[in-house]
């Protein structure tokens, strides 16, 4: 649990805490009701429905992210165990297998180009031996780069050949490309990774994307690893020595994935130093058993048939999350692919193994999962307090005071407005327990954000008629859409809102109408740019030196519920105020 979702868990709990005790002293009468005790409760309301919020737009985010990155190692695995089949490596053959090679690892990891350079004899220049282009689904080759007109890229190569450009035209190796290379192909962002013989930067493997991108380590790791079996290639061609190349290649692996291979009975005969590393068996312990001794017990018998079947019958490659024990009996995981390989006369000569560590994401998921159990908990008691406190208890205080009060002590405290206020922000905060509500079904096992077909200006002038400030919004007729209605309207209400509050004019507006089939919020105040509202999206974020009061979760909050509809949001200064555009799917 991050520390933004603990800080607001228990600032949420602590809220709903002070509120519950409040309204059971006054239900059981050891406090009489007052004005300040009513605007007391409904702020304790709409904290604890931000608070509460935060926390659980980032319990999903956090679950969304580690599921997209298991499936996304998954496939890197996948490709790379292809790559490792390539015949042309095998063969020696560079340039066909610089051909797969690249094309692979841009459909892979989404990249716009992948390309293999390699030095000229005297390391003055590199020359690009493939260019894969995904735009065209095509090759070029013989591109040159000379040493004396880019020396910042050739001089990194040197010192430190993994180049991480995230932002190709500022970064320090890279930057030298802009005016003749970058800007004139669009390239934004490069990854490049060494190729190595012998000890020795042969070239590199270019990753070029036409976007801005952060690249992450699974990534960098993944080039470095096809870099590893572009080496092996280039060592039979140039040595034609299958064995020490292999050295090389293993002596790199070793820090990235578990290697084991075993005889035609399932006997061990090799084991690689990360396998040593996770299991703490050593290769001398290992060699002539059989891998029950990393056995955890923890999966049937048909699980290792159903391996045997898939690798020896069915000649294809098995993957599962397998289970395994230390020899000290501590348990680890490992995504393990599983070939078997056959001789010249197809009999089976034994398997071969490579496996991923996965044990801090599997120890991770569990957490999670664990501490789901904690969170609908909680949201099932949020719902049932809340639905007693906003459409139980308040009601009936609200009319148990109109009871006692004649219209002469009315008129005479001149209560009519504070009364009328308190119906209408009760009636505002039943909607919005509306959307609180939900809101926690998304804390539910596979579930689903519940959306109508409804008329987005019924439901918005239907929401906005309890306000204070509905004359202030102007709105034009507008489609009909999918959306959860209690959920929208909150969003689209915290972005009203903001468009009155951040408003030095005499005459606030905000004017919500449709442009390009996108819903559009255009007000008349101090105007933000895309860079301000991507900033202030973030949590507890707010303008330095502003003068109005918030928390700076409000937008935050907005957003998640627009991104959870599956809607972009964007943002821009023009010369009235601050236009915001709502792309539906």
């Amino acid at each position: 649990m991050s520390k933004l979702s603990k800080v607001s868990f228990f600032i949420s709990i602590v809220i709903m805490s002070i509120y519950f005790v409040t309204q059971s002293l006054l239900v059981t009468g050891n406090i009489s009701y007052s004005k300040n005790i009513g605007y007391a409760g409904y702020i304790c309301f709409l904290l604890f429905v931000s608070f509460f919020g935060i926390y659980i737009y980032e319990y999903l985010k956090k679950n969304k992210k580690i599921k997209k990155r298991s499936d996304y190692v998954k496939k890197l695995n996948e490709t790379l165990i292809y790559q490792s089949l390539n015949s042309s490596f095998f063969e020696g053959n560079t340039s066909e297998g610089a051909k797969v090679l690249t094309k692979e690892v841009s459909n892979s990891i989404n990249a716009d180009r992948c390309s293999v350079w390699l030095y000229n004899t005297d390391r003055t220049s590199i020359i690009c031996q493939q260019l894969y282009s995904k735009k065209t689904d095509s090759w070029e080759q013989n591109y040159e780069l000379l040493k004396e007109d880019y020396k910042p890229y050739f001089l990194s190569l040197l010192l430190n050949p993994i180049i991480v450009a995230n932002d190709a035209r500022n970064h320090s190796a890279t930057s030298c490309f802009k005016d003749t290379y970058l800007d004139p192909l669009g390239i934004k962002s490069m990854l490049d990774v060494p190729i190595s013989y012998k000890g020795d930067t042969i070239g590199v493997i270019c990753i070029e994307n036409f976007d801005f991108r952060i690249w992450d380590q699974v990534e960098i790791d993944f080039a470095q690893m096809l870099s590893a079996l572009y080496s092996f290639a280039y060592s039979i061609k140039e040595n034609n020595n299958v064995n020490k190349t292999i050295d090389d290649i293993e002596g790199f692996i070793d820090h990235s994935v578990l290697v084991s291979k075993t005889d035609s009975k399932g006997k061990i005969v090799y084991v690689n130093k990360k396998f040593e590393d996770v299991s703490g068996w050593k290769l001398s312990q290992v060699i002539g058993k059989d891998h029950n001794i990393v056995n955890s017990g923890k999966h049937t018998k048909n699980f290792w048939k159903d391996m045997y079947k898939t690798t020896v019958e069915k000649r294809k490659i098995w993957n599962q999350i397998v289970t395994n024990k230390t020899k000290k009996g501590e348990l680890y995981w490992v995504d393990s692919y599983i070939m078997a390989e056959f001789d010249e006369q197809d009999c089976l000569k034994g398997f071969m193994s490579i496996r991923y560590d996965v044990t801090d994401l599997i120890k991770k998921t569990e957490e999670i999962a664990k501490k789901n159990v904690y969170l609908e908990h909680a949201a099932k008691i949020l719902r049932h307090d809340m639905h007693s406190g906003i459409n139980t208890y308040i009601p009936r205080g609200i009319s148990s005071l109109e009871r006692r009060l004649s219209d002469n002590q009315i008129q005479e405290y001149k209560l009519e407005a504070p009364l009328k206020m308190l119906k209408e922000g009760l009636k505002h905060a039943q909607k919005v327990y509306k959307g609180v509500y939900e809101f926690t079904n998304l804390v539910k096992k596979d579930s689903v954000l519940n959306k109508t077909k409804v008329n987005l200006k019924e439901i918005l002038e239907s929401y906005l008629s309890t306000t204070s400030y509905k004359s202030q919004v102007v709105i034009d007729t507008l489609e009909d859409h999918e959306v959860n209605e209690p959920l929208f309207c909150t969003a689209i209400d915290n972005l009203i809102r903001n468009g009155l509050k951040y408003n030095d004019n005499d005459n606030k507006f905000v004017h919500l109408y449709m442009e390009d089939f996108q819903l559009v919020i255009q007000d008349n105040g101090r105007g933000l740019s895309q860079e301000e509202f991507d900033n202030l999206s973030k949590p507890y974020v707010r303008k330095e030196n502003q003068k109005e009061s918030g928390s700076g979760l409000g937008l935050n909050i907005c957003l998640a519920i627009l991104k959870e509809h599956g809607f972009s949001v964007s943002c821009e200064k023009n010369h009235i105020g601050t236009k915001i555009k709502i792309k539906f799917k």
